[in-house]
């Protein structure tokens, strides 16, 4: 054969090699990204992973959180706007009003508490059965706990036991919430999850689409958050919002603390948003919390830099907003002399 004929044969053939590589990585990044196609299997597995950390000795005040006493979420509003990448918080129903302001393409909603794990697939097996948010929020009032147990075992039926239970106990404080907070948020001409269609429909596909992996999860321990910034890692995902709501209160910035949040991928936008019920700190609304957010970059200089002990001392030196009850933490200290112990990672 011609050498010629063979060699443009060969580079023929190399460059459509190329660009069906390219394809199948555009193909690959398209359904990493547009939240109304599945995830990828390879990055499905990578967060189904996520292993649990176990029960905790006892919980907060012996008491399960079945929803948020916190009650000005909005001053987050337009300072995470569309931010997307992955969403990980503590909580319940203030996930689902983060992720619809944000839009994440995963959310891990990450709690010690086995119970709150659960209970976010009772809003799974909910948001994928009602059609609206009127809806939805009316699938948790008493007259509709049948339909709610039949959408639980459609839904996940091989823990529809456990989910059940999570949702029997916790069914009248959530119903309660969701009609406040629906409530609050119409008045403010905030769009939410509980009010807007649109942002209905995302967190709604979000579960349909297999993109929510709720966790036991403890932010100090050795599995879960180490767990979670090894999916995120392997798949290329930046973390966006980090929420540990006021957990933060319950211990210090010991060595695993600091050493789980140094191993999140922080993206160049992501953040950190916290709360505080310190009336010093100065307060949202009367009897509320302090909001803080600050920067997952300005987050990891304070960890891997000072000796700052807790989030008490570190707040001591926030940048006061003009909104009530609004804080950013951008301060970049000086190194301290010493470093901060680090814990290594476990085997």
């Amino acid at each position: 054969m011609n050498k010629g004929l063979v060699f443009k044969f060969s580079f023929t053939m190399a460059l459509m090699l190329v660009l069906l590589g390219q394809q199948a990585n555009a193909e690959q990044s398209t359904a990493l990204t547009d939240v109304n196609q599945p995830l990828p299997k390879a990055v499905y597995d990578a967060f189904k992973s996520i292993r649990n950390d176990p029960d905790p000795e006892q919980l907060v005040q012996h008491s399960h959180y079945w929803v948020s006493n916190e009650s000005a979420h909005y001053v987050w509003h337009p300072l995470i706007k569309d931010l997307g990448g992955a969403l990980m918080g503590v909580g319940a129903d203030q996930i689902y009003l983060l992720a619809g302001w944000s839009r994440p393409i995963v959310i891990i909603p990450l709690d010690f508490d086995r119970e709150i794990a659960r209970l976010h697939y009772a809003y799974g097996a909910a948001l994928m059965t009602a059609k609206t948010p009127k809806e939805f929020i009316a699938m948790w009032s008493k007259g509709k706990e049948a339909e709610f147990l039949a959408a639980i075992q459609t839904h996940f039926a091989s823990d529809a036991d456990a989910i059940s239970k999570a949702y029997q106990r916790g069914r009248k404080s959530v119903h309660g919430r969701l009609r406040r907070v629906a409530k609050k948020y119409k008045e403010l001409g905030i769009p939410t999850f509980l009010t807007t269609q649109a942002d209905y429909e995302y967190i709604q596909t979000m579960w349909k689409n297999q993109r929510v992996f709720p966790v036991c999860g403890d932010l100090t321990a050795d599995r879960a958050v180490l767990d979670l910034a090894k999916a995120l890692n392997q798949t290329g995902i930046k973390l966006q919002i980090y929420y540990p709501s006021n957990a933060e209160h319950y211990f210090p910035y010991d060595a695993k603390y600091r050493r789980n949040m140094l191993a999140l991928p922080f993206g160049d936008t992501g953040v950190v948003l916290r709360t505080r019920q310190m009336g010093f700190l100065g307060l949202a609304e009367e009897g509320d919390y302090h909001y803080n957010i600050q920067s997952g970059a300005n987050f990891h200089y304070w960890l891997k830099n000072t000796r700052i002990p807790d989030q008490y001392r570190m707040l001591r030196q926030r940048t006061k907003t003009d909104t009530p009850g609004l804080s950013v933490m951008d301060k970049e200290p000086s190194p301290a002399k010493k470093p901060p112990e680090i814990a290594e990672m476990p085997e």
